[in-house]
C-alpha cells in the first residue's frame, strides 16, 4: 500500500459509523519486547479492511469504560503516525464529541512511542484578543495567516495536557512574542463547520497590552495590525462580528 493509498483509506472513514471487533479490551496486557502495555481503553479493528501494515485496520474506541467484544461506533478522528507504516482510527459512541487534545490524551499510552499527529472531526482552538487603548479608540491586534491569507486573533489548537488558558498563552507567545499582558475576565466561544464535516470551536479570552508584537514565524504569520472595531469586523471572518461588538461594548462600559 502506498502512502497516498494509506491516507485515502483512513480519511474515507471519517464521520462514518462502523462495526468493530475488540481484540484488546480495557485492562488487556500486551507484552512487548522491553516492556508491557496495559490498555486503559478498548482497542480493535474493522473486520475485512486491510490497513497500511497489511493487517486489519485498527481502531481506538473512546468513551466506553467497560471491556467489550464488539461495538458500533462513529469514526471521529485519525492518529497519523509519521514514523510508522500505518495510521489508527479513533472511534466513539455516536453523538460523542472529543477534540484533538482529548483524543491525544486518551491514546498517549501507546502513541507516545511514535511521532503521531491527531486529527479530529471536533477541533478546538484557544486564543486571546489582545487590545490597547488610546484617546480615540480601542484597538485590537490581528494577525494575517500566511497560508490562508486571512486575518485572525492570536490562537491555535489545544495540545495534549493543556487547559484553555495554557493553550491561549502559548499561542500568543509563539505567534507574537508578547509575554506581558493583563488578562480580563472575558471568555467567549464561537463554532463553525469546515468542509461540511469538521466542527471548529474557538475559545477566546481578552487581555490588555502595551507591547508591540514580533513576527515569530513568517511561514505562519505574514503581517500584524492594531485596528479599531469597525476595521476588525471588515478584516475578520463574519463569525467574529458579534464577538467584536460584545467586547467593544464591555470595554467601553468598563465592565472588566
Amino acid at each position: 500500500m502506498t502512502f497516498q493509498e494509506r491516507k485515502a483509506l483512513v480519511y474515507s472513514y471519517l464521520g462514518k459509523t462502523v462495526n468493530i471487533v475488540i481484540d484488546r479490551p480495557v485492562g488487556y496486557v500486551h507484552q512487548k519486547e522491553n516492556y508491557s502495555l496495559t490498555y486503559p481503553i478498548n482497542y480493535g479493528y474493522i473486520p475485512g479492511v486491510i490497513g497500511g501494515d497489511g493487517e486489519e485496520l485498527d481502531v481506538y474506541l473512546l468513551g466506553e469504560a467497560e471491556p467489550v467484544n464488539e461495538y458500533k461506533c462513529r469514526i471521529i478522528g485519525i492518529a497519523h503516525r509519521e514514523n510508522d507504516v500505518e495510521d489508527k482510527l479513533i472511534g466513539a459512541p455516536v453523538g460523542m464529541e472529543l477534540n484533538q487534545a482529548e483524543i491525544a490524551e486518551a491514546v498517549d499510552f501507546q502513541e507516545k512511542y511514535y511521532k503521531t499527529t491527531i486529527e479530529s472531526l471536533y477541533q478546538k482552538s484557544c486564543g486571546i484578543i489582545l487590545y490597547r487603548q488610546n484617546k480615540s479608540s480601542i484597538q485590537y491586534l490581528l494577525l494575517k495567516q500566511t497560508g490562508a491569507q486571512s486575518w485572525s486573533f492570536p490562537k491555535g489548537h489545544m495540545e495534549k495536557g493543556e487547559d484553555e488558558k495554557a493553550t491561549a498563552y502559548r499561542e500568543v507567545l509563539e505567534e507574537t512574542g508578547i509575554r506581558d499582558f493583563i488578562l480580563t475576565g472575558y471568555r467567549t466561544t464561537t463554532s463553525y463547520i469546515l468542509s461540511n464535516l469538521i466542527k471548529k470551536t474557538v475559545v477566546l479570552f481578552a487581555a490588555k497590552t502595551d507591547k508591540l508584537p514580533k513576527i515569530m514565524n513568517k511561514n505562519e504569520i505574514s503581517e500584524y495590525r492594531f485596528v479599531n472595531a469597525r476595521e476588525a469586523k471588515k478584516l475578520l471572518h463574519p463569525d467574529y462580528k458579534e464577538i467584536i461588538d460584545d467586547i467593544e461594548e464591555k470595554l467601553t462600559n468598563e465592565c472588566f
